[in-house]
């Protein structure tokens, strides 16, 4: 039997879904203690994580490497981004694994990890794979879609890959490939997923939103998001939430197109105001959003969020009622945690945009669902007089039952 149990959080969603997890073991086995290792970004390093440490018996902080830093991988592995490398990030990888040397893992132990792409959460699978005293449990992430896809809408880019696997040579476990979105006329944009070649940790499963399929599939679970009370405190007034993004994907489009689009974006919002307007209004602003572009959006009459994740926002504020954002991965956890959320992509004329048809499909496979297709807002005459409403199915109980699946097959339970 396991005595310690250990979690890597180095993104905001780890915190969520690593105190849902401690919980669920905790009412399980009360004699497990948890052991948390963060590892903060520079984008997020001063989020509000307070709600989530208190699941936790001791936390550690390690530094924070990144090899996707300002870019340079884009341009694959080549003689200068070789000696880059060699300069800027191996010695801070090296630093950051000696950080986690010092973490002595008792006997008997495993540790938890999600989606193990970057640079830290491969440093711990590598200190975790030398270490005989601890077995490792990764999660894939849900976002990555190319395997329930056309695979032709995928380009694979091998000097990409090659410079991250130089990385992964010496600091991770397991190589990986990229692969691009396939975009006429060299259109540029971020969306591109990482499949690793083998099995990175000791146990590896598959995870996908609660909302998104219907059934699970061979080694998959659901990811494990739980709030104890999830029900809407009933108030004079509630949180509607607008959930802003740094929207990449569209950086690499002629100008026209991206002022067509924040032009779109404000009509939507200034219905939302409309819809809402005895309501208390909140833009989530992200971390990666700009005030060049965070000025392009019209938030008049929005509170602005800059000081937490969207995955606290929901565990913390029982007034939020509603959820909109262009595509934003939080309309899956708000809905899993109860909250009506919505996706307005479709909204948007994506031949009038000249978004190529790649781009839409992969749009429609990500961002979706199978359990409330009401979700995907496709009509504003429809979303406005309440065709669109829906209660979000309770999923704690089936959540439940695929983590203890979980649980029983890494050997916990």
């Amino acid at each position: 039997m396991f005595k310690k149990i250990y979690f890597f959080a180095e993104h905001q969603n780890d915190y969520a879904m690593w105190s849902t997890l401690a919980e669920i073991i905790r009412n399980k086995n009360p004699d497990y203690r948890f052991e948390l290792i963060c590892s903060a970004g520079h984008r997020s390093k001063d989020y509000d994580i307070s709600h989530f440490l208190s699941f936790f018996d001791k936390i550690y902080e390690v530094d924070n490497v990144s090899y996707f830093k300002y870019g340079i991988w884009r341009r694959g592995l080549t003689l200068r981004t070789f000696l880059i490398a060699l300069r800027n990030n191996f010695p801070s990888a090296y630093r950051v694994l000696r950080e986690l040397k010092k973490i002595n893992f008792s006997p008997n132990s495993i540790a938890f990890i999600n989606n193990g792409i970057s640079t830290n959460q491969a440093l711990f699978l590598r200190r975790v794979k030398f270490d005989p005293n601890v077995k490792s449990v990764l999660f894939l992430s849900p976002d990555f879609v190319k395997n329930n896809s056309n695979n032709k809408d995928y380009v694979y880019h091998p000097n990409r890959s090659a410079y991250i696997n130089l990385h992964l040579y010496f600091f991770g476990t397991a190589p990986l490939d990229v692969f691009w979105i396939r975009t006429p006329d060299n259109i540029r944009t971020n969306y591109r997923e990482f499949h690793f070649r083998r099995n990175p940790a000791d146990h590896v499963f598959q995870t996908f939103y609660p909302m998104h399929y219907k059934n699970e599939k061979e080694n998959q679970i659901l990811i494990p998001l739980i709030k104890s009370n999830n029900e809407l405190t009933e108030q004079e007034i509630s949180t509607i939430v607008f959930i802003g993004q740094p929207h990449y994907w569209i950086e690499g489009f002629p100008k026209l197109t991206q002022e067509k689009f924040y032009l779109r974006l404000n009509e939507i919002i200034s219905l939302v105001k409309e819809k809402y307007s005895s309501q208390h209004l909140l833009y989530k602003r992200h971390p990666g959003e700009s005030d060049e572009k965070f000025k392009k959006i019209d938030t008049i009459g929005f509170e602005i969020e800059s000081s937490m994740s969207s995955e606290a926002l929901f565990f913390n504020d029982s007034s939020i009622s509603t959820v909109y954002s262009f595509s934003s991965n939080s309309i899956q956890i708000a809905a899993c945690l109860g909250i009506p959320s919505y996706y307005l992509y479709n909204l948007f004329d994506a031949g009038y945009l000249g978004v190529p048809q790649t781009i839409q499909r992969h749009w429609q496979n990500r961002w979706c669902s199978e359990v409330h297709p009401e979700m995907n807002i496709r009509s504003i005459d429809d979303w406005m007089d309440g065709k669109n409403d829906y209660e979000p199915q309770d999923m704690k109980g089936k959540i439940y039952r695929s983590t203890v699946r979980m649980l029983e097959e890494v050997g916990m339970i």
